[in-house]
């Protein structure tokens, strides 16, 4: 008998759950078409090569009849990397793409090893215009979508990387760095600043409590460090992007300064989506201008985010959010009435039950807004 079980990580998406993430995809990707990015679609398989600077354990690898070695790709920057790379297509651009990613999770964590991603990549513009619009596009969609309560958070990767240069922390150092960062473990730190001393050991003991309004943190942070320090310079360059933001914007964003990347590649500012009832963020990016140097090409200003549409699904669904239209069905008792269908609005669903209370109940369960129905020859439209 052949197995009835999924692999760890993945799911069957049924009904709500399927149309809704569908929906999701269009809707983000007319909007961002509407913005001017340009569409892009990558295979789902890729050499392993391509990532040859991910941890092997966290990807989906297996060989072809040619014996090469092959993944399912774990993220999209890079594979747009190689396009942009190995073809003719020629920078400034703005693009954006959808599809499947895969990334091994352990199976005691509970996380899911498919996810859907959209995202954008803006590529070959050298100014901060760059950071505003990727951030200003990213919050033009949660609020089309109505995505209630979000928030966007910015950080800087190089605020870590002067960190490590400053101590100066060795292999072991810095991993013990990053995971007391990822745990917002203070005492940790303390005791990582005691093992390093350096002059901007009380900066980095309360990184885990530099968060929330940026002119605070900012402000809090300066006080933190040495006089013209170098982390001072990328505290202004997050305090200068948020004020070009009107004031709608900036009652959005959010600043943690012991931001850890999610991507390796991210080179300064980064970003994260956040909703209430979503544990993780659901939204990530940032600048990566380094990244096309992997593929030989000179070096290109780049910035970019992707968001988890499974993620912003559920927080859509949580917080009782209508992704559709108003549902409305109609039932009809004689065949012959089915004439009039063509007269009604585009909307209305057919009822494919023999009685009026079994269409009641199918909509009420799969939450329709109206039932229709005729009564003496008149159309009655019952709110349910």
């Amino acid at each position: 008998m052949k197995t009835k079980r999924l692999p760890s990580g993945t799911q069957d998406k049924l009904f709500r759950r399927a149309e809704g993430v569908y929906t999701l995809e269009h809707q983000i990707s007319n909007i961002l078409k509407t913005r001017g990015f340009q569409r892009i679609e990558t295979p789902t398989i890729e050499f392993a090569e391509l990532f040859d600077d991910k941890p092997s354990d966290t990807l989906y690898r297996f060989f072809d009849n040619q014996g090469r070695l092959l993944v399912l790709r774990p993220d999209m920057t890079l594979p747009v990397g190689r396009v942009v790379s190995t073809t003719q297509v020629k920078l400034p651009l703005k693009l954006s793409y959808s599809g499947k990613v895969f990334r091994y999770h352990d199976d005691m964590k509970g996380l899911q090893n498919e996810m859907t991603q959209i995202g954008i990549e803006i590529m070959g513009f050298s100014s901060m215009k760059s950071e505003y619009e990727a951030i200003f596009s990213a919050y033009t969609v949660l609020q089309e979508l109505n995505v209630p309560n979000f928030f966007i958070e910015m950080g800087h990767a190089k605020v870590l990387d002067a960190v490590i240069n400053e101590l100066p922390l060795d292999k072991k150092g810095k991993k013990q760095l990053n995971q007391a960062m990822l745990n917002r473990n203070i005492s940790e730190l303390r005791e990582l600043t005691q093992h390093y001393p350096s002059e901007i050991g009380a900066f980095v003991s309360e990184l885990p409590t530099l968060f929330g309004d940026i002119v605070s943190v900012v402000n809090r942070a300066k006080q933190l460090l040495p006089t013209n320090h170098e982390i001072t310079m990328y505290l202004e360059e997050l305090l200068f992007l948020s004020e070009l933001f009107d004031e709608t914007v900036q009652k959005r964003l959010r600043v943690d300064l012991g931001m850890v990347r999610t991507m390796d590649y991210y080179t300064g500012i980064m970003f994260a989506g956040y909703g209430e009832g979503i544990p993780d963020s659901f939204l990530n990016g940032g600048r990566y201008d380094e990244l096309l140097a992997h593929f030989g090409v000179e070096k290109a200003y780049s910035v970019g985010w992707a968001m988890n549409l499974e993620s912003i699904f559920d927080l859509l669904y949580k917080q009782k959010e209508k992704i559709n239209k108003p549902k409305k069905m109609i039932h009809v008792e004689d065949l012959n009435q089915l004439k009039k269908m063509s007269a009604l609005e585009k909307d209305v669903e057919l009822s494919l039950f023999h009685s009026l209370e079994e269409t009641r109940e199918f909509a009420k369960k799969w939450d329709y807004e109206e039932v229709w129905y005729l009564q003496d020859s008149q159309l009655i439209k019952e709110v349910l």
